[in-house]
């Protein structure tokens, strides 16, 4: 049996291990040079020092790269590294690009582990240059060894808290720290906590990371809405108001983080069903508990189907690994996967916890007239309103009215702010509104590349 698993974060490369210890021919395809996902972001090449200065768990780091190492040099692991999919098939048929050149090749099953896109924050100065996501300066540190000086952060979540701290341990806390979370986001999350070892755990964990802010001098200002950035000459000024205080605060850069959402591109190209999260305000692919979707032999696993963070993606993956195993006629031990999958249920449930906490804000998912919501195509929010007001029927229609979703993202950054907007304007839900139809390529492809196009055997 041959699998493609299209991903080499922590729910692929755990896949991948499980597949490769029965004799599985696997190959991983991944956007990136190196493998290990968001998480593990250019650890191959980082020393030890700074790794333990951007918060890995090297010896969890050390093993995975030692295991994928052994699995190659069996010949039962091939790596496409920096490779670009465009497209899926319910035939199994996986397309790619590296280097310019496009690959097509056929394989008898496939784990979509995709990961998460990081949530667009649309408001007043987003589009400035020097505003940027936190996951996008993440990557700055991790693969470029650079941050820009005493930012002012806008958001909330775990990565908000995380990275935060990240640039504490280095020498160069954010200036500010303006928390969207309220009080009663607070009060609706204790509802979901459960009380076992996952849940103290990260609890701990959070209750650490905010002692470091607090010991390191960073401000935290609480409740922020309604965030304008204005250019002030060399630097921004962040307006925001805090109760009926408004208040502003300079500075050169500004990180933006409105939470994460699976990556649905694939699925939704491959027309499976999608349900809406209404904590985390996304869709999520539909699947059973063990990752199976509605097309035989592809299985989804870790953030592409449900944001649980990279310990219970790890999980996913192996469970995803053995069922598709136990699917093809391999002998697997049911009783593992039943307790893998309890295990998994307990970080999925502390996920909801954080879903609701950290839920995004209508002042910023359904954003004023004049803010833009699609960076590729500049269109504003105020055009989709009146788009839907001309008698735009929903988001795939959007396309024609105007062009946005049509950009080289192809919706991925604007298309649940869209979802909201027109639930929002019309009056339904997010259900029955829909997404954008999603046809391959989902990526850009050159007319070169598809000139260079190779079927595989």
């Amino acid at each position: 049996m041959r699998v493609a698993i299209i991903g080499a974060g922590p729910a692929g490369i755990s896949a991948s291990l499980i597949l490769t210890s029965k004799n599985v021919q696997v190959t991983i395809l991944d956007e990136q040079h190196t493998i290990g996902g968001q998480n593990y972001r250019n650890s191959e090449i980082v020393s030890k020092e700074k790794v333990k200065s951007l918060g890995f768990d090297y010896v969890q780091r050390e093993s995975m790269l030692k295991s994928v190492e052994k699995a190659i040099q069996q010949k039962l692991l091939t790596l496409n590294l920096g490779a670009s999919v465009w497209s899926l098939t319910e035939n199994k048929e996986v397309s790619w690009s590296i280097n310019g050149k496009s690959f097509c090749q056929k394989f008898d099953a496939v784990i979509l582990a995709t990961g998460a896109l990081e949530r667009a924050m649309p408001l007043y100065g987003w589009t400035n240059p020097g505003v940027i996501t936190v996951g996008a300066a993440q990557n700055l540190m991790k693969k470029s060894h650079y941050t820009p000086t005493a930012p002012v952060m806008v958001g909330s979540g775990p990565l908000f808290y995380f990275f935060a701290c990240q640039m504490l341990k280095q020498g160069n806390p954010p200036k500010a720290l303006l928390e969207t979370q309220s009080k009663i986001d607070i009060f609706k999350s204790i509802f979901y906590l459960r009380p076992n070892l996952i849940t103290i755990s990260y609890l701990l964990k959070s209750v650490v990371m905010l002692a470091k802010l607090k010991l390191g001098g960073v401000r935290r200002v609480k409740s922020v809405t309604d965030v304008h950035i204005k250019s002030d000459g060399k630097e921004y000024k962040i307006h925001f108001t805090t109760g009926k205080t408004k208040s502003y605060i300079g500075a050169q850069n500004v990180f933006l983080h409105a939470g994460i959402h699976p990556n649905i591109q694939i699925t939704q190209a491959l027309g499976m069903k999608h349900d809406w999260n209404y904590q985390n305000q996304c869709w999520e692919p539909r699947t059973d508990k063990f990752g199976r979707t509605n097309i035989p032999n592809i299985l989804i696993a870790g953030d592409a189907v449900k944001i649980q963070g990279a310990d219970s993606a790890k999980i996913s993956g192996e469970i995803a690994a053995l069922n598709l195993l136990a699917d093809n006629g391999y002998t697997v031990d049911h009783a593992n996967i039943i307790k893998k999958n309890h295990v998994k249920n307990k970080y999925v449930q502390f996920c909801k916890f954080l879903d609701v906490l950290y839920s995004p804000k209508e002042w910023h998912s359904c954003p004023p007239d004049d803010v833009v919501i699609c960076r590729c195509e500049g269109v504003t929010a105020g055009e989709v309103r009146g788009a839907i007001r001309m008698g735009c029927l929903g988001p795939n229609q959007l396309k024609a009215f105007s062009r946005c979703g049509m950009g080289d993202c192809q919706g991925r950054y604007c298309g649940m702010t869209v979802v909201n907007l027109f639930s929002e304007m019309v009056g339904q839900t997010p259900a029955q509104t829909g997404y954008f139809r999603i046809r391959s390529p989902i990526k850009p492809v050159t007319l070169s590349e598809i000139a260079n196009f190779k079927k595989l055997p």
